[in-house]
């Protein structure tokens, strides 16, 4: 059992423009590796109104209970919008690991070696709050007052967390929404997952060069990491490197392990999780191995990272 190698609190986003290509799903196996295989305490905060690492951690029944007691991302940029803002840790739902080790019930046998792993659910209302939060702080006359106000809203939320929080998983959407910019803006570092096909690293291209560089200009090669997953074959994770240097001509690295394609392992992460808890072996099955690495690679590349905030207080 291996524990975090950051010190602090680290912020990550786990974003590309395109969709279908494994966000949500990379979103929970690294919140369930890093808990369990790193005694990290990480908080998952669902960016995107399909909601779907939310029902996957939470369950659609949990998630209907989140939203009808005001627990939700969603109500949260509602009290923005509203001018009652309560503190950001407030909204978050606590052990929502759909790990039989993470279980509650189980923590005495676990607890030594396992971290928590807690949710700030979205649901399909977000992107509705969000435009009347738009519309609301166009008044200023600003253009980019929106952004600069929840940049700064996600900025103060994340660190109400104080000193109990190890780890933040931004899960954001294909699309460059208010949120997702404001979460891209303060995270220490960045993981985007993509696909075995030549669109995927167009699509890389274009949220490094339009989105991280020209628009937020938080572009930074050595924060940013590229993950392939459902690679089909062996040997197709090199072949894809040299055709994602050769496309896309990205300055940034490919983390060195991939995820392969397995329908056991969709059928499993797709499930809703707390109602039927499954050990970690028996819900990632023939790719736990690969989940495992992936925890392993990311808490590395976390590391070896300053904090954002203590690089700019330093400059």
């Amino acid at each position: 059992m291996a524990t975090k190698s950051w010190r602090g609190r680290r912020v990550v986003s786990i974003s590309n423009l395109k969709g279908g290509v494994g966000k949500s799903t990379t979103t929970m196996m690294l919140a369930d590796a890093l808990s369990l295989k790193h005694n990290a305490r990480v908080v998952v905060v669902d960016l995107d109104p399909q909601a779907n690492v939310s029902q996957m951690l939470l369950s659609y029944r949990g998630l209907q209970t989140a939203r009808n007691t005001g627990i939700t991302l969603t109500d949260w940029v509602e009290s923005l919008s509203q001018s009652s803002q309560t503190e950001f840790f407030t909204y978050a739902s606590p052990g929502v690991s759909g790990l039989h080790e993470l279980n509650p019930k189980s923590l005495p046998q676990y607890a030594k070696d396992s971290g928590e792993l807690s949710l700030v659910p979205a649901t399909p209302e977000l992107r509705f709050a969000e435009l009347e939060f738009d519309h609301n702080s166009f008044q200023t006359g600003n253009p980019a007052a929106p952004t600069a106000r929840m940049i700064d809203c996600l900025d103060r939320g994340v660190k109400s967390f104080k000193g109990s929080v190890d780890l933040v998983l931004f899960d954001c959407p294909p699309a460059f929404s208010t949120l997702a910019q404001a979460a891209l803006s303060i995270s220490d570092a960045i993981i985007s997952p993509t696909l075995e096909e030549p669109l995927g690293a167009w699509s890389l291209k274009a949220f490094r060069d339009f989105g991280l560089d020209k628009t937020l200009r938080v572009w930074d090669p050595e924060r940013h990491r590229v993950l392939f997953t459902r690679v089909s074959r062996k040997g197709a994770l090199d072949e894809r490197r040299e055709e994602y240097t050769c496309i896309v001509q990205v300055r940034s690295h490919v983390l060195p392990v991939a995820v392969k394609d397995s329908s056991y392992a969709h059928r499993w992460v797709q499930k809703p999780a707390p109602e039927s808890r499954k050990r970690y072996a028996s819900k990632y099955g023939p790719v736990r191995r690969s989940v495992t690495e992936l925890g392993d690679e990311v808490a590395v590349f976390l590391g070896k990272l300053s904090v954002r905030g203590e690089l700019k207080n330093g400059q």
